[in-house]
């Protein structure tokens, strides 16, 4: 681990031992987004030149009073914390209000339908092509693409996948796409899950579903979060990958070592 991991690791203890809700992650992403338009302001919240003491004190003059006592500790926290950038620290600082967020959901019990919810809208936004255009587009307003996801999800997700939907507009990631997929992998550790990713060639019912899941938590020694993805060029049988782990036995993949075993006769 390097002194930037443990630094992060770190962060995540300090803040794990504050006493939040889920109302601490709405707090912090308002701060977040106040910090996205004050460069001046996150330049000196993360200023290496200045004592931890004083960055400190500047956060707690900044928000004391207008903010929870447990979202300035947050703030706090993450200002004490040394960062490259202040673009690094407003990404660090929403990187804990996604964190409060998912826990708040798991505390609830529900970690696995927002992790499963914002699987599904990856995967949706990445196979319209128009929809997925508008996300990247840099000239296309935050505040319209926050428009363009609510009108996709609104009424049908938990209301920690429209928050972190949200989020995930801003593209920290390069596309909402794989920032959405970032808040999953965070939402797996959090639960203390492993991600499956299966590709089958159609719709696994619930039955069989169940089945696999059981079967790969039985193979991998802990819990397991499928993601399932449907591509009919696979034909038939399924693709699994746990980490660095691949579980191959779709036709597709067999009829190509079959070809590349006849090419070599």
């Amino acid at each position: 681990m390097t002194a930037r991991d443990a630094a992060y690791a770190a962060l995540d203890t300090t803040v794990d031992g504050i006493a939040t809700d889920a109302g601490t992650a709405d707090e912090l992403f308002a701060v977040v987004d106040l910090l996205d338009g004050q460069p001046t302001l996150r330049r000196s919240l993360s200023d290496p030149s200045a004592s931890v003491a004083n960055r400190a004190k500047l956060a707690q003059s900044l928000f004391g009073g207008k903010i929870s006592p447990a979202a300035l500790s947050v703030v706090t926290a993450v200002v004490e914390t040394p960062w490259s950038s202040g673009n690094r620290l407003v990404t660090g600082l929403e990187s804990q209000g996604i964190r409060l967020a998912l826990k708040s959901a798991h505390r609830e019990g529900k970690i696995d339908d927002v992790m499963a919810q914002l699987y599904q809208l990856s995967t949706t936004v990445d196979a319209n092509r128009e929809l997925a255009g508008a996300l990247r587009n840099a000239q296309y307003p935050l505040d319209g693409k926050r428009d363009l996801i609510n009108r996709l999800i609104s009424g049908k997700v938990h209301p920690v996948t429209a928050a972190l939907a949200s989020r995930a507009a801003k593209a920290r990631k390069r596309t909402f796409a794989l920032t959405a997929k970032s808040y999953v992998e965070m939402g797996a550790e959090i639960a203390g899950e492993q991600i499956a990713k299966v590709t089958v060639a159609r719709p696994l019912d619930a039955d069989r579903v169940a089945r696999l899941k059981s079967a790969l938590e039985k193979q991998v020694g802990a819990p397991v979060n499928l993601q399932i993805h449907v591509d009919p060029a696979v034909l038939g049988g399924m693709s699994v990958v746990i980490g660095a782990d691949v579980i191959e036995s779709t036709v597709a993949a067999r009829l190509e070592d079959a070809r590349r075993q006849l090419t070599h006769l």
